[in-house]
């Protein structure tokens, strides 16, 4: 008896955390589909513009960047829980962030310029995850400007 207990144990734990990892990964693809219904929100109260970074679009630091898109954004119902992908435990811990005022996410924004339709124009991704470790070859999940997720895209390997 002991001995089929010990056996069930040992074959269901990797499962639950292969389970648990393509939860992570349905909610970063959630906020991912989120994020875009938000910014096409935002760039239709906005001519078609793309939200527009204060300056040169650099900042001096991440939490600056990550600051201005959660502020931005927030009126779209954007908190901060869309921009924390689940399995990003490397890059931030998310229960911390969610409080402080010193937030990163997990995924990074496009800088577009300032003119109306050019985030439609290209087929650029208007936002890529940071870590991307759920995701089958390791690559990061990337929102078209279309809506589309791209799951998992290797940045190093060649195009189709």
């Amino acid at each position: 008896m002991i001995t089929i207990v010990a056996l069930l144990a040992t074959i269901t734990v990797p499962l639950f955390g292969m389970l648990r990892a393509r939860a992570g990964g349905a909610v970063c693809i959630s906020n991912l589909r989120t994020l875009h219904t938000a910014f096409n929100v935002y760039m239709q109260d906005h001519n078609g513009v793309w939200p527009q970074a204060p300056g040169d679009g650099s900042f001096d630091t991440e939490v600056e960047e990550f600051r201005f898109w959660h502020d931005t954004m927030r009126e779209y119902n954007i908190g901060r829980k869309h921009w924390i992908c689940p399995t990003d435990g490397d890059t931030i811990k998310a229960d911390e962030m969610k409080q402080h005022d010193d937030f990163i996410g997990s995924y990074s924004v496009t800088h577009f310029d300032d003119n109306p339709g050019s985030a439609m124009r290209w087929r650029m991704p208007w936002v890529i995850e940071r870590g991307g470790g759920h995701t089958r070859n390791g690559g990061p999940n990337m929102l078209m400007p279309d809506g589309t997720i791209q799951e998992g895209v290797s940045l190093l390997a060649p195009p189709p």
